[in-house]
């Protein structure tokens, strides 16, 4: 048992600490769980806030506040003057940036993430190609529920199926402190006052330069990671394949054949094959099942899946060859191809500027490897 002057050492202990401590009922919070950043003026910055309110007065907790201020906290301090509740930060899970911070650089807004302790580092990341405040309020009025969390949604789903990078805090600083690799982040646009995924876009540091389709974000997750379920569209050439028709289909004349499939696994393997002339080989390996095809095809023909096999990857190939010179002329480098060469380099370094420089000389052979596992409901 403990002696009288055990428990007086620890009822101490517990008062200090729970003096320390500041209390706030639940009811008087407003929970931030989405955060939109842009610019007012030169030197203002606008946020828009989305928060979870407990008024037991209300079923619609979710509600929309705004404030402006020179820094994030000093902003979040003026929408507070403008509801009764505290805003608190520690929920976040999604910054939104608009158009004209994304093109200024938006690491100086990430601070206030990176400093604040109850911030996880898993907050997603993400830029509109207009306002945050036009996308948060719009979309909080045509969606009908916390449009932070619809956002999230939008962004979560495509993640999980391998579709993009990821796009967290931590991956986007990681990007930025890289020497030799760019970082991405979603495009979110608004749709007759409805977000959705637009496409992906492309920074030079933590500078916007231009944006990307969603088929170029699956190949530059194909390119940094292993993926193992992510849909699959693309369109071969008919004419190689016009053997393999149906007899009721002799007579199309359909150029493409549209294909839908998913990729059960793929990974890429690359190496630095001259370092003085810039010449990489990036191998791909994909193993897809095939789902849909816009005109069918005699499955049954032994030769027909290796023809389909070689045509998807020359689709792949000149895919690749596209999206490289692309982003070379962005001279931004999603890929990490900087990375590989630093490593090569007898001391190990590299500076940004000077891969920024070298990044549009570089030569890739990309040989892409297809195997089509399943033909799925067409079999």
């Amino acid at each position: 048992m403990l002696n009288k002057g055990m428990l007086f050492s620890l009822a101490a202990s517990l008062f200090l600490v729970t003096g320390c401590m500041q209390m706030k009922p639940i009811e008087r919070l407003a929970i931030i769980n989405a955060r939109g950043v842009d610019l007012s003026g030169e030197d203002l910055i606008d946020t828009t806030l989305v928060i979870f309110q407990f008024d037991t007065q209300t079923k619609d907790i979710s509600k929309i506040a705004s404030g402006t201020g020179k820094t994030i906290k000093e902003a979040r301090y003026d929408a507070n003057t403008k509801t009764s509740f505290s805003l608190t930060p520690g929920q976040i899970r999604l910054e939104l940036y608009g158009m004209d911070v994304a093109k200024k650089g938006i690491f100086p807004y990430l601070n206030t993430l990176v400093r604040d302790a109850r911030t996880s580092d898993r907050v997603l990341l993400a830029i509109t190609d207009t306002t945050a405040k036009e996308v948060i309020t719009k979309g909080q009025e045509e969606t009908n529920i916390n449009v932070g969390l619809f956002m999230n949604g939008l962004i979560n789903q495509k993640i999980q199926d391998d579709s993009i990078p990821k796009t967290e805090l931590y991956d986007f600083t990681h990007a930025y402190f890289e020497k030799g690799q760019d970082p991405v982040l979603p495009i979110i646009s608004s749709v007759e006052g409805t977000p959705k995924f637009s496409g992906i876009a492309m920074f030079q540091n933590d500078s916007y330069v231009d944006r990307l389709t969603l088929h170029d974000a699956l190949l530059i997750n194909l390119f940094q990671k292993t993926i193992h379920s992510a849909p699959f569209d693309i369109s071969v050439q008919s004419e190689p394949l016009k053997p393999y028709f149906q007899k009721s289909l002799s007579g199309q004349k359909e150029e493409e054949i549209h294909l839908n499939g998913r990729i059960i696994k793929g990974k890429n393997n690359t190496q630095l094959l001259d370092k003085n002339q810039l010449r990489f080989q990036t191998d791909i390996t994909i193993q897809m099942n095939l789902l849909e095809m816009s005109l069918e095809l005699e499955l049954e023909n032994k030769g027909v899946i290796a023809k389909l096999e070689k045509q998807i990857e020359k689709q792949i190939k000149k895919k690749y060859e596209t999206l490289l010179e692309k982003t070379q002329e962005m001279k931004a480098d999603p890929f990490g191809y900087g990375e590989i060469y630093r490593v090569h380099k007898a001391n190990g370094e590299l500076e940004k500027n000077e891969w920024r420089e070298k990044y549009p000389d570089i030569d890739v052979n990309y040989n892409v490897d297809v195997k089509i596992v399943e033909y799925g409901t067409i079999r």
